[in-house]
Formats: C-alpha cells, structure tokens, sequence
C-alpha cells in the first residue's frame, strides 16, 4: 500500500491542489444518504460491479451500421414493384452483412472490465485486459475534486471527477487512478452519495435501503433495474414532452424536432443497446482473472491479493511494520 500512498501524495503536490481536493475514506460518511446512481452494474451478497463508464460508446459502431442497413433497405423496396428484387435482397444481403460483422467485432472486441467490490475478501478488483489491479477496500485512497467551467458553447458546467487507486497485481510500483464514473453535470455531493453507496455495501450490506439501514431481503432486482434504465438509449418519452410543451417549458415545434430526432435514431440506438447488453454480459464471464473469480464465490479463499504479495516479499513496509510488531510483543 505504500506505493498508492507515496502516488497520491505526489500527485496533490506536483499539481498544487493538496487543499483542494476532497479525500474519500471507507471509515468516513461522504453524505448523508447513499444513491445507486444507475453505475452498478451487478450487486450480489458477495460482491458488486460499477461501471467505469469507459465503455459508454460500445455498440454505437453496430447500431450506424444498422441504422443504414434498415433505411437502406426500406428506401429500395420499391424496386421490388419494377421486377429487380434480386438487387434489393442482394444489397440487403451485404449491409446486413457488415451490420453482423461490426456487431461481432464490438462485441468480442477486448475490453476493460467494471470495477468490482468484494465483501469477502474486502478488496476493490479492475481487470484492463490481462493487467489485473487491487486494493484493500480497508486502505483505499479515493478522492474527488469539484470544478465549474464555462464555455460559449455548453455554459456553465460542473465536473467533479471521482477517483481511486488501485495497484497491479504482482507488481505494487505500477499504480492506476481508475476514475469510478462520469463526472460531467455531477456535484461533490452527488459524488458523496456514490461513495456512500459503496460504504453502505461494503459495510452493512449486501442489502439495504435509501438511508443505508440493512435490511433482510434483497433488492437486487430494483438496484438493477435503476442501472437498465440508466444504460438503455432507446427511450422515446411522449408523454414527457407533452407535457414539457403544455407547461410552455418546451415550444412546441422544438418539441417536434426532437421527437422527430429521436423516432429516425431509435433503429441506431435500439441496435447499440442490444449490443452493449452481448458486450457486458460476454465481459464478465470471461474477462475476470481466475484469483478474482475464486475469490468472488461463497467458498472461495478468504486471503486477498495483497496477502498473496505480502507473502511473496512485494511489500517490504508491510514485512517490517509485521516485524516491529512481533519484536514489540516478545
């Protein structure tokens, strides 16, 4: 753990924001309340997935393609009156084509897992392709930063980035500041809810309620459907731009243009969610390395990562402080 903690110390002096920033402690409230925030990704009794947002863009690639392939087809399909169905089925053969190629290619594409929170072992994992990283969840440096910019283009906007270090499995010098989700539009107190979450599981998980009391049985099935609903695109919400526009919140004919929007990307979006969902789902079967995926069971080993290395002589702070302790009792 010394080399996160030498690297955080570094970073808030070489960039002069040791004042600034906001550390984040898994013994320290961070708000009053938790809130799921629609990045958990899985939550189980023994463990919970975020979503580091590095994958927002995945299957977007598949739902253009898509998109092309079904207008491409619709706006040849009279031809099929004047006797060349051969040429339409054929074009639509080769769109549809390339569509399935793509989506195999963003699908089976390496990608970085999510970040993953062991209540057994209580240790914090992140997987970018074969380089796995950890942290004990006891020890974690995490902070965060709260910044306003304003620009001609999109106004004022806040950005609170959220971030956490973790270090490489086997070799502890090469550490990582692994950002827990966007910043963009989130404040230190929306930020503070987050981290609070992850305390909540952590601590008086797996299961509780808005105020983070424990309770017996599982909502599992509601805390993934806040993070469904977060990740799907396609939406089309009528009824809220009704009444956007009777509120006079909303023109009228901005109101069209939107919905107008919306209807000619859906076959974009609806493609790119079915995408993402294959994309997701092949990650976490096969990305984990074998010591997360023992450790994430109910009768898996109970040593962390940090054990392992600690055992293998990688942290020379933790032999000697275990040393001075030993000698201190004897």
């Amino acid at each position: 753990m010394q080399s996160i903690k030498n690297y955080f110390a570094t970073l808030s002096q070489q960039l002069g924001l040791a004042d600034e920033l906001v550390e984040l402690s898994p013994n320290r409230q961070a708000a009053k309340q938790p809130m799921q925030l629609g990045e958990v990704q899985d939550q189980t009794e023994h463990y919970l997935d975020l979503t580091s947002g590095g994958e927002e863009g995945k299957g977007i690639f598949t739902g253009l393609c898509g998109m092309g392939a079904v207008y491409m087809f619709l706006i040849m399909s009279p031809v099929f009156a004047q006797g060349r169905g051969g040429e339409v089925l054929g074009t639509a053969a080769v769109t549809f084509s390339i569509t399935l190629a793509v989506f195999l290619l963003e699908v089976f594409w390496p990608s970085s897992s999510a970040i993953r929170f062991n209540r057994r072992t209580r240790e914090v994992y992140f997987q970018d392709k074969d380089k796995l990283y950890h942290a004990p969840w006891d020890d974690a440096v995490a902070w965060m930063q709260e910044s306003r910019t304003v620009t001609q283009y999109t106004g004022a906007m806040t950005e609170t980035p959220m971030q956490l270090l973790l270090q490489r499995y086997g070799h502890p010098e090469e550490v990582i500041a692994l950002q827990l989700n966007l910043p963009m539009g989130r404040t230190a107190e929306i930020q503070g809810m987050l981290w609070e979450y992850l305390r909540c599981y952590m601590d008086n998980g797996p299961w509780f309620d808005k105020q983070g009391k424990p309770q017996a049985t599982s909502n599992r099935e509601e805390v993934l459907e806040g993070y469904r609903s977060m990740q799907k695109k396609a939406t089309l919400d009528l009824k809220m731009y009704q009444e956007s526009v009777k509120s006079g919140a909303t023109p009228r004919s901005r109101a069209f243009i939107l919905v107008t929007g919306l209807l000619l990307f859906y076959p974009c979006l609806f493609i790119r969610d079915i995408t993402a969902k294959y994309a997701r789902q092949r990650a976490a079967k096969s990305q984990w390395n074998t010591l997360v995926k023992e450790r994430c069971r109910p009768d898996g080993p109970s040593t962390r990562l940090y054990d392992l290395e600690v055992a293998n002589g990688l942290h020379k702070d933790a032999v000697s402080e275990s040393s001075s302790s030993s000698a201190g009792d004897s």
